[in-house]
């Protein structure tokens, strides 16, 4: 091997890894993932590599953990997703008496799948960095000018239901920014404070607009205020178009079951849909370990026992005790919904709340897929159990609630586990994969 080529070697290890590798096996795995060479070869200029920087050995306590910062923007989408769901529940009543049941039900049916999609873009260009809020804030006027373009004045030209989706998806994704800010709080009071004018102003869109306006006022302070000089980059525009559009399956997934009736049934469907986003946001934050947990337990590993299969092996233990995790939560949390029931307005029907235990599972799932550079699964998973849903009610006679949901997001889960499974259960390759991906 020349000279040169081992240069050109350390280069790539230190660029990928913004630091000296730690042991021979990280420098093996960059130089296989991002040069493309053979097991061996690696391996040889992994131990040049490392000895010519003077590693003595492994250092377990050298390994990064993430900071608190980094954390968040795991939890930052369920944090605003389970505070728009409750903003749903405390709304409905108030705003189907004042622009009727139809109207809200197909606002509500296209502004949730407009706001997730843009949540899952969001997050995967900027919000999930480290460094996320400056990295938004450097591109703010352009996404706020295509957002405005793009997506909120052809809906607030649709007649009758259009502005109010228009409102809603400004609401829903402003206080994911603001949530990520930490600010979570403030986002909170804000659509209280909405809740009580709603209940008490004949006058709905006079109060959803300025709810509008104070969120997305907040959302640029919150943004503005993190502004400041960073080396990091945000994720590219062909993986965040592609998240968005896996985030609007699932947001298309969520209201494509008629009989769940959201903006009909009040506040049912959204109190219902509370357990299983809180499971799916303990899960989710179980599952960030992944980015600590692995590099640790391989570190000092060699190169061969580090690929072999194994359901032990400590990627899939962790994604087993989000899978775990998410499911005990979802079931206690439904256990309480239905012990309150009367309190809750009747949002008790066991066959909802398996449905949207299942379809946070598959959010879940897929969102780790595509986490996971495994985009092309998530893809095929999230679209089959779309089309199941929606071909649902016309293959099967019954009117179970949430059926066709429950049907569309097993199939998802059905579809996605294979490839985690295959993937997880060697950590080597979740390694070389967080590396390619970042």
């Amino acid at each position: 091997m020349s000279p040169s080529r081992d240069e050109h070697a350390a280069g790539v290890v230190e660029a990928r890894l913004r630091r000296s590798p730690r042991d021979i096996i990280e420098a093996a795995i960059v130089l296989e993932a991002w040069l493309g060479r053979p097991a061996q070869s690696a391996m040889s200029a992994a131990r040049e590599l490392v000895g010519a920087q003077g590693e003595a050995g492994p250092d377990k306590g050298r390994v990064e953990v993430p900071e608190d910062d980094e954390q968040q923007s795991v939890i930052v989408e369920g944090i605003g997703l389970v505070l728009s769901i409750l903003s749903v529940a405390a709304w409905a009543t108030p705003l189907s008496k004042s622009l009727g049941a139809a109207v809200l039900a197909q606002a509500i049916r296209i502004a949730l799948p407009v706001a997730v999609a843009l949540q899952w873009g969001l997050r995967s260009r900027y919000l999930s960095r480290r460094s996320g809020l400056a990295l938004l804030s450097r591109d703010a006027v352009v996404c706020c000018a295509l957002a405005a373009v793009a997506i909120e004045l052809p809906l607030a030209l649709i007649p009758r239901w259009g502005p109010t989706a228009a409102m809603l998806v400004a609401i829903w994704v402003g206080g994911t920014v603001i949530t990520r800010r930490g600010w979570g709080l403030l986002y909170a009071l804000l659509l209280v404070a909405t809740s009580v004018a709603l209940a008490r102003d004949p006058a709905p869109y006079l109060v959803l607009g300025i709810s509008t306006g104070l969120t997305l006022v907040v959302a640029c302070v919150a943004t503005l205020s993190r502004r400041a000089p960073t080396d990091e980059r945000a994720g590219t525009v062909p993986r965040a178009l592609l998240a968005g559009l896996l985030g609007a399956c699932i947001g298309v997934l969520l209201v494509g079951d008629p009989s769940l009736g959201w903006g009909v049934r009040g506040v049912h469907p959204a109190i219902a849909l509370v357990p299983s986003v809180i499971g799916s946001l303990w899960g989710g934050y179980y599952l960030w370990n992944l980015y600590e947990v692995v590099p640790r337990r391989l570190s000092g590993v060699p190169l061969n026992r580090a690929g072999r299969a194994t359901m032990s092996d400590p990627a899939m233990m962790l994604f087993l005790g989000a899978i775990l995790r998410l499911v005990v939560a979802t079931a206690l949390l439904s256990g309480v919904v239905v012990a309150i029931g009367r309190w809750t307005h009747g949002s008790d029907r066991v066959s909802v709340l398996i449905a949207f235990g299942c379809v946070a599972l598959v959010s879940l799932l897929v969102g780790l897929l595509e986490s996971l550079g495994r985009r092309r699964a998530a893809l095929i998973a999230a679209g089959a159990a779309l089309a199941v849903e929606l071909a649902w009610p016309h293959l099967v006679t019954g009117h179970t609630a949430g059926a066709a949901l429950a049907a569309g997001a097993l199939v998802g889960i059905a579809l996605t586990i294979p490839p985690l499974v295959v993937l997880l259960c060697r950590s080597g390759r979740v390694l070389a994969t967080t590396l390619w991906i970042q």
